[in-house]
């Protein structure tokens, strides 16, 4: 008996859930429930991949962007190294002045102070015998045979980094085990005949890369693993010096520019490889290698996945909690102003939301969305009328804009004082006529000019007569020229004249006649002014459009110490 009893009420226990189940509710229940389980888990799987690929992507372009820094800051350096040698090497006092003179030996003194890697400085005679050096080292010393020398009598020269030889035992030592290592830089001394008179030199401490890097290298960096390594055109390891001989070099380093997951002895590095370009002829084949531990480097998207693993649980959780509570209270009352939203969205502008329900929210709801639909009417004809006029203002604005900012970039160019080209539009053009040169294999001149004694003109008649001279100067330059030609106040009392297309004779004949007309011309108050010009011609082997600049500049001041009021082309 007591069998019977509980098989009929399991049965009656089993038709209720059946009932329960296939109830309008439970339906709705499990439906969006299946549909939030979807949604939930599909969407954290997204955004983890979406979030670790981008943070993985942000790990690798900070490192690149570490070491592209590093690199850039390398390069300038020997830049600024090579040029600073080389425009010593065209120092006046080098080129026509006494090399074993005390204004030779306080030169290269106050050079060195300049720089405090700067080991050693020094001036050596064509064949080799050292004749000024900072602090005496190596004086008198035959150094023919060192790359830098034979390098340096050829062309401005960089060498790769290498052990101290000769100085090894002159110089202090350091406190550290690593052996001192030089950079060389040295650059040939041409007389004033063109011969060579002596070739100048530089060894800079090696120690500069490690002051270059820990600039760059910021502390959250540091402490995060990141690795700075020079990579020789040998193929081995130039820095740090611990690693010279005791680090394998990976065999499947990533190409240049580009980050990658690489096995170093066992443990994987997040790895960069960057070249260091030079901006001088000799490519020393320096690569700068980043590494940084993948555990550090990948930290974030580990805890970032934990994270989103608890977020989506709660989720989950919640989307269940609210899938119950919209089929309870919601679903036939939604399901109607669904429909009637539908008849919005297909274009109807009359529907009335006129659902009856029990709840006061679903009530106030349709409520609303009837005034709603009355305003929207009003509102879109508003806004229709609204957005003609907002174009109407755009269009004259983006117009007055446009105005604007053509006349800034003309003002940008132009000298306050006398209206014409500014120095910074002579560099552009310049550089404009340096690229058409290379392309085209022709030359231009330059004529780079200075009002004499413009000094005397301030202090005897004043300032404001002064700025009269250069106006009136600087319009008569703006007639005499040719149209094709091009003319700026590079500064001061100066000015530049450059000639597109036109040969040394041609740009001397030019500037004969402008300096015989300056001569000839009477200038308000002051009467008589005179300019002294020099002129230099673009050549095949110029490096950058500042070239010929800089040899008119040489040219004008040899003109200024003949005498002045006269032309000197360069040599």
């Amino acid at each position: 008996m007591g069998f019977l009893i509980t098989k009929c009420s399991a049965r009656v226990h089993s038709e209720w859930l059946m009932k329960q189940f296939n109830s309008f509710h439970a339906r709705l229940v499990l439906l969006f429930g299946s549909l939030f389980l979807a949604v939930s888990i599909g969407l954290t799987a997204y955004l983890d991949r979406l979030a670790s690929v981008t943070l993985a992507k942000a790990a690798g372009d900070a490192l690149f962007s570490t070491g592209n820094s590093a690199a850039m800051l390398i390069s300038r350096t020997l830049a600024e190294r090579e040029r600073e040698i080389r425009l010593l090497s065209k120092s006046h006092l080098l080129t026509s002045g006494d090399l074993q003179g005390a204004e030779v030996q306080q030169l290269l003194d106050d050079i060195r102070q300049s720089y405090p890697f700067y080991a050693w400085i020094g001036l050596a005679a064509p064949d080799g015998n050292v004749l000024q050096a900072t602090d005496g080292l190596l004086l008198k010393q035959n150094v023919a045979q060192r790359p830098w020398f034979s390098g340096g009598l050829q062309r401005s020269f960089v060498g790769d980094v290498h052990e101290a030889v000769l100085l090894a035992r002159l110089l202090p030592k350091q406190n550290s085990n690593e052996p001192l290592r030089f950079v060389d830089f040295a650059a040939p001394v041409y007389g004033t005949d063109n011969s060579i008179r002596a070739v100048v030199a530089t060894h800079v401490h090696w120690s500069w890369v490690h002051d270059v890097l820990s600039s760059v290298l910021t502390a959250d960096a540091a402490n995060s693993g990141v690795e700075l390594l020079i990579l020789g055109s040998a193929g081995h390891w130039l820095h740090p010096y611990e690693y010279i001989g005791q680090l394998a070099v990976p065999a499947d380093l990533p190409p240049a520019g580009q980050v990658a997951l690489i096995d170093w002895g066992g443990k994987q590095y997040l790895t960069s490889r960057i070249r260091i370009s030079t901006q001088f002829g000799d490519d020393l084949g320096w690569q700068l290698i980043l590494r940084q531990p993948a555990e550090l480097a990948l930290a974030p998207v580990t805890k970032l996945n934990r994270q989103l693993l608890w977020y989506g649980a709660i989720t989950l959780v919640l989307a269940m909690v609210l899938a119950y509570r919209l089929a309870s209270h919601f679903s036939r009352p939604v399901e109607q102003l669904a429909s009637l939203a539908a008849k919005v969205a297909q274009g109807g502008e009359n529907v009335v939301f006129n659902v009856s329900s029990k709840l006061t929210e679903i009530r106030y709801l349709s409520s609303a969305l009837s005034s709603m639909m009355v305003k929207m009417a009003a509102k879109r004809q508003a806004l229709l009328q609204a957005n003609i006029t907002l174009e109407q203002q755009v269009a004259t604005r983006t117009a007055d804009l446009e105005r604007a900012n053509a006349r800034l970039q003309e003002l940008s160019l132009k000298d306050a004082l006398t209206g014409i080209y500014n120095r910074r539009a002579a560099d552009e053009r310049l550089q404009a006529e340096f690229a058409t040169a290379k392309r085209r294999n022709h030359r231009y001149a330059v004529l780079l000019m200075d009002i004499d004694h413009f000094k005397q003109i301030n202090d005897q008649f004043g300032h404001e007569t002064g700025d009269q001279v250069i106006q009136q100067l600087a319009k008569l330059l703006q007639q005499a020229i040719r149209e094709s030609d091009f003319v700026a106040r590079y500064g001061g009392e100066e000015f530049i004249v450059i000639l597109p297309a036109t040969e040394q004779s041609g740009a001397i004949t030019m500037a004969n006649k402008l300096c015989r007309q300056i001569e000839q011309q009477q200038f308000n108050t002051v009467g008589q002014v005179t300019i002294s010009i020099g002129v230099a011609s673009s050549a095949t082997d110029d490096t950058d459009a500042d070239a010929a600049v800089r040899e008119a500049d040489v040219a004008m001041y040899e003109a200024k110490r003949a005498g002045r009021n006269r032309v000197m082309p360069q040599e």
